[in-house]
């Protein structure tokens, strides 16, 4: 009986110690595997210093140095058009004219009038010439010379008003005809031949030939342009050299902006520039050194950050950004030599093991 209870307890123990070493073996394996971390595959760039241009860009819009609308100073019928939109124009250039056949009518009405004035005039003349005679030699009393002394001096004054009234008319006449009195384009046409056309109303509009861009610059960037500057400026991917030829000292009332005006010294073709067109701005500011990072690599959480490499691990690094200059930005915090992540570092998290994408073997992944 003893005998067969010894034998039990026996096959109980060799029972108990294969589970307890399976139970080990299985925690073992278990601890290998939580043990094993993941690296992130990143690619990496050496921080080193470098010198960039620096300017500071802006959007504005193109616009002309001068638009002048021109305007009949009498009203009638339009005529004639001797222009069109587009058209270069000089100085003293013909634009349009009135119908001027009334005009014309009035003008030789008061060519008649003159005329009538002045046969008047010197008929008055002649009397008192003669009236003055025949006083001298007793032949007629004072007031017959008086009468005629005042007839005279009427039939002057008509004869000057009639002069008058015809320099007048003629002024009407040659008001018919818009003239430009300066170069440039026409920009617009505002009235279509046989249309009447009220005095003072616009009827063509041109501009000078001058291509200026306006922007408004930030009350922190207006101290460093000054009148004269060198800029660039890119209209609908062409490039041109300008200069800032005024600078307002008092803001936008809206914008609280300070506009400044760009002459484009080498004007683009006049039929590839449109007035109202957005166009870059770009102020040289000279250039500056130390490290240039691409702006893509930069991290934002509230504060701007990237990631380095140290010891096989990814390294938050906060930074200041000194400048931006396109995809380019000039930055503090890291050193020449530290290697950043420019590719993968979203999905990093401080202190994760990263491998260098250049390091990795191609047949292992």
């Amino acid at each position: 009986m003893s005998r067969k209870v010894g034998v039990n307890w026996t096959g109980a123990l060799l029972i108990a110690i294969l589970v307890l070493s399976m139970g080990l073996t299985g925690c073992s394996e278990q601890a290998s595997v939580t043990t094993t971390e993941k690296e992130k595959l990143v690619q990496v760039q050496e921080a080193s210093e470098e010198t960039h241009s620096v300017h500071l860009s802006y959007t504005g819009l193109t616009s002309s140095g001068e638009l002048r609308k021109y305007s009949f100073k009498i009203s009638g019928k339009l005529q004639d058009l001797a222009i069109k939109k587009g058209t270069y124009v000089k100085a003293g250039q013909r634009l349009a004219s009135l119908d001027t056949t009334e005009y014309g009518l009035a003008v030789e009405a008061s060519q008649l009038n003159v005329t009538k004035a002045e046969k008047a005039y010197k008929d008055a003349l002649d009397t008192y010439q003669k009236c003055e005679q025949l006083y001298a030699a007793g032949a007629i009393p004072e007031d017959d010379l008086i009468k005629a002394k005042l007839n005279l001096e009427v039939q002057e004054a008509t004869f000057e008003q009639a002069k008058l009234e015809l320099e007048a008319k003629q002024i009407q006449f040659n008001d018919a005809q818009l003239y430009a009195d300066m170069e440039g384009y026409v920009v617009d046409i505002l009235f279509q031949e046989s249309e009447i056309v009220a005095a003072g109303y616009p009827v063509v509009v041109v501009r000078s030939p001058e291509q200026k861009v306006r922007v408004g610059l930030s009350q922190s960037d207006v101290y460093k342009v000054k009148v004269g500057d060198a800029v660039q400026v890119i209209v609908n991917g062409k490039t041109a050299p300008g200069k800032v030829e005024r600078l307002d000292t008092v803001p936008d009332e809206q914008t609280r902006t300070y506009d400044a005006e760009i002459l484009i010294t080498e004007p683009y073709p006049a039929d590839s520039y449109f007035l109202g067109a957005t166009a870059e701005v770009k102020f040289a500011q000279g250039e500056a050194a130390g490290i240039w990072v691409p702006l893509a690599c930069i991290l934002n959480d509230g504060e701007d950050y990237l990631f380095v490499v140290q010891d096989g691990r990814a390294v938050r690094r906060n930074i200041n950004i000194l400048d931006v200059q396109g995809f380019k930005v000039r930055i503090e915090g890291i050193e020449a030599g530290e290697q950043y992540v420019t590719s993968g570092m979203k999905t990093l998290k401080e202190g994760n093991r990263v491998r260098i994408q250049s390091e990795v073997n191609p047949d292992g992944q």
